[in-house]
This record gives C-alpha cells, sequence and structure tokens, in this order.
C-alpha cells in the first residue's frame, strides 16, 4: 500500500489501453501506438504537470509480456508515480513480476488526501471478458469496510455497465451485479472508472460516478453494432479530488 498526506486537492491522471509490444513502431488498426502515448505523454506534461500521480488501467501491453520493460522506460522518466492494473491484454502475474518497484508499479491500494483508490483485476484467463473473482471482491469489500472515512475511487479496467456499444458490451464485467452488490453498501464511493472502451463515458448510478478514459491509441466510435475506429485523437482524463469528497474531471486528448 502507497500511502501519502496531502493538504492540497489530490490530481490524478488515468491513462489506458496503451497496447504496447516489445518493439516499437506497432500499429492498431492504422494507428502508431508508441506515437500515441508519446503525445498523449506530452500533452500532461504541458496541461497537468503538477499531477501527484498517475493510474494507467489496462492494456498496457498488446498481448506480449516483454514489452512490460518499455513500458517502464518510457513512463519512468515522468517522474511521478504510475500505478497500474492489468486488463485482458495483460498477464497479471508477468505484469506484477516487472513492475515491482520503482515509479512504474502494479498496485492495489492508494491512500493519499483523505481518499482511497482501489485497483481491481477485471481480467478473466482465455478470454477478453470481463470477471470479478471471489478475491477481488473480498479485497474490495475488505478495503471499502475498513475505511469508511476515505472517499474511495474503485479502478478496473472492463465496463461494469453497458457503454451502449454492443459489441464491446460482450466482455464487460459478467458479475456486474455483484460488484454493485458490495458497492451499495458504501456510501463513501465516489466514483468508478475504467478503460477498455477506448472512448469517453460518463453516468451517474446512486450518486456514484461512472467514468471511461479514450485509450493512448485508436479509438473506438461509441453506440455502433460492429468494430469501428473513430477519428477522434488519443486522450486521457483528469481527476482533481477534494478532501471534502469533491471529485472534479474532464478528458483531455491531444491536438490534431
Amino acid at each position: 500500500m502507497s500511502t501519502t498526506t496531502l493538504a492540497a486537492p489530490l490530481r490524478v491522471i488515468q491513462i489506458t489501453d496503451l497496447h504496447l509490444k516489445a518493439q516499437p513502431g506497432s500499429r492498431i488498426c492504422g494507428v502508431d501506438v508508441d506515437a500515441g502515448l508519446n503525445a498523449v505523454l506530452a500533452r500532461i506534461q504541458d496541461k497537468h504537470p503538477g499531477a501527484d500521480f498517475m493510474l494507467a488501467t489496462g492494456d498496457l501491453v498488446g498481448d506480449e509480456p516483454e514489452a512490460y520493460a518499455r513500458l517502464r522506460q518510457i513512463l519512468e522518466p515522468l517522474g511521478l508515480p504510475v500505478y497500474c492494473l492489468p486488463g485482458n491484454h495483460d498477464f497479471p502475474a508477468a505484469m506484477s513480476w516487472a513492475l515491482r518497484d520503482g515509479y512504474v508499479r502494479r498496485e492495489r491500494h492508494i491512500v493519499a488526501g483523505g481518499w482511497q483508490l482501489i485497483l481491481l483485476d477485471s481480467s478473466f484467463p482465455g478470454t477478453p471478458d470481463g470477471h470479478l473473482a471471489y478475491g477481488e471482491l473480498a479485497l474490495l469489500d475488505t478495503l471499502l469496510a475498513t475505511g469508511p472515512d476515505l472517499h474511495t475511487v474503485v479502478c478496473l479496467h472492463h465496463n461494469p455497465v453497458p457503454s451502449q456499444t454492443s459489441w464491446l458490451d460482450t466482455m464487460m464485467v459478467g458479475n456486474h451485479a455483484a460488484f454493485f452488490g458490495v458497492l451499495d453498501r458504501y456510501p463513501h464511493v465516489r466514483a468508478v472508472i475504467w478503460g477498455h472502451i477506448h472512448a469517453e463515458f460518463s453516468a451517474q448510478r446512486n450518486g456514484v460516478e461512472l467514468l471511461a478514459a479514450p485509450a493512448t491509441c485508436v479509438q473506438f466510435k461509441p453506440r455502433v453494432p460492429e468494430p469501428q475506429v473513430d477519428d477522434l485523437p488519443p486522450g486521457y482524463r483528469w481527476f482533481e479530488l477534494y478532501p471534502d469528497g469533491t471529485l472534479r474531471t474532464g478528458v483531455e486528448r491531444v491536438a490534431g
């Protein structure tokens, strides 16, 4: 667990769906994943230089565990913590080993500035589908029960609610009812955030913000029955988390 004390609002950046390969120059649907990530990181440094840490919410690599070394090489020079969780194109065991220390590392629980962020693993071996194993739900329940005075953001990779994009929603968290059954018992949950859909998403459920961030690589067009590439540029989501529980957030995209 990482613990810090901040008097000012906590400033957090979410990046997601990097899909890095072991060798530079890889493309998804014609989009250079390295170029997209580098452009996003440059935008973050320009627009949000005072960020306290970053969250990387899954699909950090594109089915190549060797790419975690490149992930570290690219993100370490930022000089701020980058807390990672796995997606369906990741390898949780390899990620935990490769990102076990330093600025860029896999993390499960962060406490800072009167907030806690809980990082769950929604990946399911051998399938792109989302699922929260019993151990993940138990971890969530335990951390929420033992931190009743901490405003909470729950982070995962797969969408736990329909995104209105039918082909992606076949892969959403299958046991989302059990997930929300845990959350509904704890009024200090302020937001649930995820990646996976390669698009911006914003909704509310029982007063809890439900938020997804665009990918750093290719964007998928929302509300279409089959995969289509969107012409929107890569981006990220920013958060300002205030000690009184107020949450401000927005999406920033690179130019062009």
